[in-house]
């Protein structure tokens, strides 16, 4: 959920997205109990925006890839937060550059798929995604867990020509800290991009942390 939730930012191959993980690979990327090291990139409180290095999982020969981290908290329950990171009329009021979204609702609401199309500036050529979510109620009315994930599917999510399919992995955290009060953290983790990171870093920074802003100014309107 566009963090593609989300997902939200895309650009990092440039990629960028986000949409917004405490991670994948399974429960072992991001549910660990083992300390992450991460690094703090931006910040504009109550944003928080950091950064690591990691290998991407899967990849042979293995591959560096960036994780980046946002946390931040929002004047609303951790319902609402979900509604919106699925709501296909809402994603372009909280997410730049977003020509096409689609969810895929399916008969077991654990999870669905979801397909974005970015309209991404010069120099970087136009990218899209497709993702499978899982929804976890991690405590009852306390928390909710969305992991995603690339997926291939070439009935729902045909490789469009001259566009970059971005391979993804993330999560969203949405903690109720309060009644009126949510704690997220959305993590997102994507293959490196062949541009140098002195063009990519302020982008992908700059873009998380505007897109934070617009998804809380839209959920605290509500």
């Amino acid at each position: 959920m566009r963090m593609s939730l989300f997902p939200f930012v895309p650009v990092q191959s440039l990629h960028l997205s986000l949409l917004f993980a405490i991670s994948f690979v399974g429960s072992s990327y991001g549910q660990s109990s083992k300390v992450e090291k991460f690094d703090l990139v931006k910040e504009d409180s109550p944003i928080f925006v950091y950064e690591r290095w990691i290998t991407f999982p899967g990849k042979v020969p293995a591959v560096k890839a960036r994780e980046v981290k946002g946390e931040f908290l929002i004047e609303a329950s951790m319902y609402e937060i979900l509604s919106i990171l699925k709501d296909e009329s809402k994603i372009q009021i909280w997410q730049k550059h977003v020509s096409e979204f689609k969810v895929h609702p399916q008969a077991d609401t654990s999870y669905w798929f979801e397909y974005s199309y970015h309209d991404i500036p010069w120099p970087v050529s136009d990218q899209d995604h497709f993702l499978r979510y899982e929804i976890e109620e991690a405590i009852p009315g306390k928390e909710l867990y969305i992991r995603f994930e690339s997926v291939v599917n070439p009935k729902l999510s045909p490789v469009k020509k001259g566009v970059t399919r971005m391979e993804l992995a993330g999560s969203w955290r949405i903690e109720q800290l309060t009644p009126k009060k949510v704690k997220v953290t959305y993590r997102i983790l994507s293959m490196p991009s062949s541009i140098p990171r002195m063009f990519t870093d302020p982008v992908i920074r700059s873009n998380l942390m505007s897109t934070i802003k617009a998804l809380t100014k839209l959920a605290e309107s509500n």
